[in-house]
Parts: C-alpha cells; sequence; structure tokens
C-alpha cells in the first residue's frame, strides 16, 4: 500500500490490510506492528494516493476497540494502546491538518491528542485555507 502509485493499487492493498488489521472497528493483533509501519511511512515521500489511504487506515484504528476474539485471548485494550502508539507520531498527524486529508487528520486527533485546546488553536489556523495535496 505504501510503494503503490496508482490509486487502485494502493487501494487492493488498504482492503487487504483494513480487511486485516481492523474489521468494521474492531481492531486484531496485527493492528500495533501495522500501526508502527503506517507512522513511520509518514515521514517518506510516498504518493498521494497512499498517503491518503495511510491517514484513512490510522483513522479507523484509532477510532476502534479489541474485537471479542482478541478480549477472550487476553487483549481487551487494543484501542487504547493504538491511541497512545499513536501519540507518539501527532506531529506527523498535524501536518496533514494542512492537506486534502485534513477531516481524517483532524478525527485521528480528536481521538489521541489530550490537549484539545492545541487541536483547537492549530485546527483555527487551517480553516478556510485551501487545503494542497
Amino acid at each position: 500500500m505504501v510503494s503503490g502509485e496508482i490509486e487502485e493499487e494502493v487501494m487492493d492493498a488498504y482492503w487487504d490490510l483494513e480487511n486485516t488489521v481492523v474489521v468494521q472497528g474492531q481492531l486484531f493483533d496485527s493492528v500495533l506492528p501495522a500501526l508502527s509501519v503506517l507512522l513511520a511511512a509518514l515521514t517518506e515521500e510516498i504518493s498521494v494516493e497512499a498517503r491518503d489511504a495511510v491517514v484513512e487506515l490510522i483513522h479507523q484504528i484509532v477510532s476502534g476497540e479489541s474485537d471479542e476474539e482478541e478480549v477472550e485471548r487476553g487483549s481487551p485494550d487494543l484501542g487504547p494502546c493504538c491511541r497512545e502508539l499513536a501519540r507518539e507520531g501527532l506531529w506527523l498527524l498535524y501536518q496533514e491538518l494542512g492537506t486534502r486529508r485534513r477531516e481524517n487528520a483532524e478525527a485521528i486527533l480528536e481521538a489521541i491528542d489530550p490537549d484539545k485546546e492545541r487541536l483547537a488553536v492549530l485546527r483555527s489556523s487551517v480553516r478556510g485555507k485551501s487545503a494542497p495535496r
């Protein structure tokens, strides 16, 4: 997904990942290593399509909670663990506020940033500006 250049290629890989690490808000044990890779990808020069998919998948992950099977296996806290891990990439996600990925970035930041005042200030600083690719 991260190395994809065209939308079809990126989205095929996206759906493979999305249906493995998070399914309809339910998180599975592979989610933490996947999230680490997704955050690292935001530090790289990747295609716009890949960056869109990465931010979307991070949004799906930080919005999720442990699947019932994962709870039974002893991993009831995948959601909070993912949100904590995502905080390590907070500055990467704040950079996305000035892009066409703004809505997903805002939703992610609302879920992970405990400093709501910072989010409000930075959000207002990009409102009304056109979002570059």
